[in-house]
């Protein structure tokens, strides 16, 4: 079982609820911007064993979907109403040889690999985001809840991990990885983790693997 979720485990990342009660908020739209990040509970592989995300800290080793052992260098927590593109994706147990369900942002990608990356892509694998692959019938937008929790995880570099056996993205650096934070959370990173990781020239941090577009995507929904 999860451990209970404790605000005070984050790296200092205000919520949106934190964000609205300030006056000083923007009220995320809906359909504007779709959630990134693993929805608290969910469970992360390392060395010693699968973690709920929400236990991780930076300093912390994970197992890299690659058999790397990279450490954490930031951590952080948005909460969010569960609705529009805030609202996660589902996959039951077994879609994607998951042990357990496994709930992300409709944002957050997700690897696919073997024939469909090779054929329809020409790569080993890429990444394409969870919204891809809802099929209303074991991958579904999960509307059950009235919010989600979301943790985001930063390393040095963009790394591709094991959420629920699933091979998953972490946070990028730069304005595509930090556009679905709040702005408020936004300002927590600059103020208290200076040291989160950013390309030496101010711009995006490289993928661990390709990235599909939006069209490219299309034809994965039809393979």
């Amino acid at each position: 079982m999860s451990a209970p979720i404790r605000p005070e485990d984050f790296d200092n990342c205000l919520s949106v609820l934190d964000l609205l009660q300030s006056g000083n908020a923007v009220t995320p739209k809906e359909n504007q911007i779709e959630a990134i990040g693993f929805a608290a509970g969910t469970r992360v592989a390392t060395p010693l064993g699968y973690v709920a995300v929400e236990r991780l800290a930076a300093g912390d080793k994970i197992l890299s979907a690659d058999g790397r052992h990279p450490r954490l260098v930031w951590v952080g927590i948005t909460r969010v109403p569960a609705v529009g593109g805030n609202a996660p994706v589902r996959f039951e147990t077994g879609v994607m040889d998951n042990m357990r369900p496994l709930r992300i942002g409709q944002g957050h990608r997700v690897r696919v690999s073997g024939w469909r990356a090779e054929v329809l892509f020409d790569a080993d694998a890429v990444l394409a985001t969870a919204k891809s692959f809802v099929n209303d019938i074991d991958v579904v937008i999960d509307r059950s809840v009235e919010e989600v929790t979301y943790v985001h995880l930063m390393f040095d570099q963009h790394h591709v991990v094991l959420a629920e056996n699933v091979a998953c993205e972490t946070l990028r650096a730069g304005p595509e990885g930090l556009r679905v934070l709040d702005e408020m959370a936004r300002r927590a990173v600059d103020v208290h983790h200076p040291e989160m990781p950013r390309s030496s020239d101010g711009g995006q941090m490289m993928s661990a693997l390709p990235i599909l577009t939006e069209n490219e995507e299309r034809v994965l929904r039809v393979a």
